[in-house]
């Protein structure tokens, strides 16, 4: 099968523990998207042999939700298509066609002409038109060091080597990327704007290496995660000061969210408060008013907001936002709240959830309102990382204690957990015999997607979780794992009704 197509900084200082330097804040994956003065960029192109198919588009996604903008595009029986997007910049764009998949570099008036074959191996494309060069030597640089860089660094290089040994070893693959698109650029020429976003590209993924590392090491407890000792954020801030647009990246955001839940166990530790209390929300702002300064600090305090936007909070996080907005209403994060403000209304809690079809693992279709008169938890969480162990140690918990409490198998069938994961199923399940197995044990349907096809649940990261009641209201949604404090509670309770 072949696929033709054709396609027709700010920077701020900010200080973090006492560490000032300046942050470029340009983004790996989002760009300003602004309906004036955009651009018609014509895509057009002939997917082979000659049938209908089902094309989507994806390009600038938001960096505190992930949420991209999307164009979903059908062929005709030729497998021919023809339609336009508007671009006012030079972006990245992530291509989708029934099991292949892959990302483009887009320029403003590109006449891009791309042939891929279906089944082939990865990188086996062809290039020509306007912006081939810089697509040609993406496609170079993804054969080289595309199964080089999370996949071979993990999990078998971080579990051997200590610190200093894996810093070297991000650093010997950080050097050999420049390295390629160095000598590229010495024999050919490249946009600047390609080569400003191969460099972000660059410091993004091997700062991401670096940042996850503390991070895998503290997810030692079998059923939840470790409070990540003072060392791990001395590393964090080391990361930062060499990478600074690791800020940009979900790790990043992760450690910001882990480093107020660390200050505050620090700080309150005869102090016994529930998550997602009244006081809890207010110690985690305190923090960030104190230690915190700039776009980090707007940063994290966005991610707190959301917490709040998607716990139905309304008297806090208007109260937070009122304050976010006085000192942080020009940051990048103020635009996305406001977006997942308009958003969060279509997933309030005793709204009807939204409804949804994707696949499982044999290939069915399933909808979300297939289950309605059950309970559902819905969990969003990737099959492809160091912590699903820790997830499926979750429902483990959660479902060991739900059959001890519940003697009537009529109520125990009355729950339904759905597992969707943002990749490709097929190579996550399936091929894995042992996940397989421990799905059915669990009575666990996965199902998988994008994040654009569950857009209607405005997810700010992984793992998110939704539990829906037995007339398909929304009763709550968290970031959550399964084993922990009050999910069991909530669930019994509402078996009972």
């Amino acid at each position: 099968m072949t696929i033709f197509f054709s396609l027709s900084s700010i920077f701020k200082k900010f200080t973090l523990k006492n560490s000032v330097f300046i942050l470029p804040f340009l983004f790996f994956l989002s760009f300003t998207f602004d309906s004036s003065a955009q651009f018609s960029t014509i895509l057009e192109g002939k997917i082979a042999p000659a049938s209908s198919y089902e094309l989507v588009i994806e390009y600038q996604y938001q960096y505190l939700t992930y949420q991209p903008k999307r164009q979903l595009v059908t062929t005709n029986e030729k497998g021919e298509f023809n339609f336009t997007i508007p671009l006012k910049k030079s972006t990245w764009v992530l291509w989708k066609c029934k099991d292949k998949e892959g990302q483009i570099y887009l320029h403003v008036g590109d006449s891009l002409n791309m042939q891929v074959e279906l089944g082939a191996l990865p990188y086996g494309t062809k290039f020509s038109g306007l912006g081939a060069t810089e697509n040609i030597f993406l496609q170079k640089w993804e054969t080289q060091f595309g199964n080089s860089s999370k996949n071979a660094l993990y999990p078998k290089k971080y579990k051997t080597l200590n610190e200093k040994n894996f810093k070297s070893e991000v650093e010997k693959l950080r050097k050999s990327q420049f390295k390629l698109l160095e000598e590229t650029i010495g024999r050919k020429p490249l946009s600047d704007d390609f080569i400003l976003a191969m460099e972000q590209r660059i410091a993004y993924e091997n700062a991401n290496h670096l940042v996850e590392y503390p991070i895998l090491h503290a997810f030692l407890n079998q059923q939840s995660p470790q409070i990540l000792s003072k060392e791990y954020y001395s590393f964090f801030e080391e990361t930062i000061i060499q990478s600074p647009s690791a800020l940009n990246q979900p790790a990043y955001l992760r450690f910001l969210r882990n480093y107020l839940e660390f200050r505050y166990v620090q700080s309150h530790q005869e102090t016994s408060l529930k998550a997602y209390s009244d006081l809890y929300y207010p110690l985690l702002f305190e923090i960030t008013e104190k230690e915190l300064l700039g776009s980090v600090q707007a940063h994290t305090q966005a991610i707190l907001i959301i917490e709040l936007i998607q716990q139905g909070n309304e008297r806090l996080y208007k109260n937070y936002y009122k304050k976010y907005l006085t000192v942080h209403k020009d940051d990048k994060s103020a635009s996305v709240i406001k977006e997942f403000i308009e958003n969060s209304k279509k997933t309030k809690v005793g709204k009807i959830a939204p409804d949804f079809m994707l696949q499982d693992a044999t290939g069915k279709n399933v909808k979300l309102s297939d289950f309605k008169g059950k309970l559902v938890y819905l969990f969003f969480g990737s099959l492809e990382n160091e912590f699903t162990e820790n997830y499926l140690k979750g429902f483990e918990y959660l479902n060991s204690n739900l059959n001890n409490q519940i003697q009537d198998k009529n109520k125990s069938n009355q729950i339904v957990f759905l597992w969707i994961q943002t990749a490709k199923l097929n190579s996550s399940i399936t091929n894995n015999k042992e996940i397989e197995g421990k799905f059915k044990k669990l009575n666990i349907t996965s199902l998988a997607c994008y994040f654009s096809d569950t857009l209607g649940y405005n997810l700010n990261g992984l793992p998110a979780a939704f539990l829906i009641d037995k007339k398909g209201k929304l009763v709550y949604s968290t970031t959550k794992l399964p084993s922990d404090a009050g999910l069991l509670e909530d669930i019994s309770y509402l078996l009972e009704e």
